[in-house]
C-alpha cells in the first residue's frame, strides 16, 4: 500500500496534479459561456481536459528533465508553499521515475484526451494538439528567449477554448475573444512570469532565459502587474457579454474574485517584486479561474429562476 501511495505521489507530481486539476476549470468555463449546460457534454469535456492537462504538464518535466536535474544543485533559498510542487517536485529529474514510464504516462494520457476530444469535435482535437505542440516548443526555447512566455498565453487560451468549441463553432462572438484574451493575460501575468520570478535565482544558474533573468525583477513585476490588470479588464468585458448566461451573481462574483486575485496582487507586485511575493501571487492567481467557474455555476440557476 505504501508503494502504491508513493507511486501515485510521484505521477501526481510529474503531472503537477494540483495545477493540472485546477486548469480543468478553464475549458469548463468556456463551455458554460458558450451556453453548454448538458451534463453529458460537461462530463465529456471535463474528462478530456483532465487527461489533456495531466499530459501537458508532464510534457514540461519530460522535456526539461536534464535542466531540472541541474536545478536541484542550486535550489532557491527561501521557503514557501508552491502549488506547482504538490506531490513530488520533478520526480523524473530526481530519479524517482524512469524515462520509459514517464514517456508511457504522457503518451497514454495524450491518447485518452484525443479520443475523448474526437468524441466532442474535430476542432477540440486540433486545439489540444496545438496546445501540446506549443508546450513542447516552449520547453525547447528555455535557454533561447524570454519571449516564450507569449507561447504559454496562446497555449492556455487554446486549451480553454476547447470548452467553447464543444458547444458551438461560432468564431465571431466577442465573448469568445474576450475569454481568450482573459486566459492569455492571466497565464502570462498571473502564472508564468511570477512563477519565473519565484525561480529567478535557480534559472540564472541554469542559463534559462526568462523575463526575470533577462530584464530583472523590477521590470518583470511591472509586466506581470500589467498582465493581471489586463486580465481584470478583460473579465469586466467578459461578464458584461455573459450577463444573460451567468446573471448578476456570476458577474459580481467574478469581479470580486478579480479584485482579490488580480488587482490587489498587481499592486503588491508594483511595490515589491521579490520571489516570496511573486510565489504568493502565483498561488493566489492559480485558483482564480476555478473561483470564477464556481460563481458562474452559482449564477446560472439563480438567473434562470429570478432573471437576475
Amino acid at each position: 500500500m505504501t508503494l502504491l501511495v508513493e507511486n501515485v505521489r510521484v505521477l501526481y507530481g510529474f503531472s503537477r496534479g494540483t495545477q493540472a486539476t485546477l486548469s480543468v476549470a478553464q475549458p469548463m468555463l468556456g463551455l458554460l459561456l458558450a451556453g453548454g449546460t448538458s451534463p453529458g457534454r460537461m462530463v465529456l469535456v471535463g474528462l478530456a481536459a483532465f487527461a489533456a492537462y495531466f499530459a501537458v504538464f508532464a510534457v514540461n518535466d519530460l522535456i526539461d528533465w536534464n535542466i531540472d536535474q541541474q536545478r536541484f544543485a542550486n535550489l532557491r533559498e527561501f521557503d514557501g508553499y508552491d502549488i506547482d510542487s504538490a506531490g513530488v517536485r520533478h520526480p523524473l529529474a530526481q530519479g524517482r521515475l524512469s524515462l520509459p514510464v514517464a514517456a508511457s504516462w504522457v503518451a497514454s494520457l495524450g491518447a485518452v484526451s484525443l479520443v475523448l476530444a474526437a468524441m466532442i469535435s474535430w476542432v477540440c482535437v486540433v486545439l489540444f494538439v496545438a496546445a501540446g505542440v506549443l508546450e513542447a516548443l516552449y520547453c525547447k526555447l528555455a535557454r533561447v528567449t524570454p519571449y516564450k512566455t507569449l507561447l504559454t498565453g496562446v497555449m492556455v487560451a487554446l486549451g480553454g477554448c476547447v470548452g467553447w468549441f464543444a458547444v458551438t463553432d461560432a468564431v465571431n462572438d466577442p465573448l469568445l475573444w474576450l475569454f481568450a484574451l482573459w486566459l492569455a493575460a492571466w497565464e502570462i501575468g498571473g502564472r508564468n512570469i511570477v512563477n519565473d520570478l519565484a525561480d529567478v535565482d535557480e534559472d540564472k544558474h541554469l542559463g534559462v532565459r526568462t523575463v526575470p533573468t533577462v530584464y530583472g525583477r523590477r521590470r518583470s513585476g511591472v509586466v506581470s502587474a500589467v498582465g493581471l490588470l489586463v486580465t481584470f479588464a478583460a473579465s469586466v468585458g467578459m461578464v458584461l457579454e455573459a450577463l444573460p448566461v451567468v446573471g448578476l451573481l456570476g458577474a459580481a462574483g467574478t469581479l470580486a474574485a478579480g479584485g482579490y486575485a488580480l488587482v490587489w496582487p498587481a499592486l503588491r507586485l508594483l511595490r515589491c517584486s521579490e520571489p516570496p511575493t511573486a510565489l504568493d501571487v502565483f498561488n493566489r492567481a492559480s485558483l482564480y479561474p476555478l473561483v470564477v467557474l464556481g460563481f458562474a455555476l452559482l449564477g446560472l440557476p439563480v438567473h434562470a429562476l429570478t432573471g437576475l
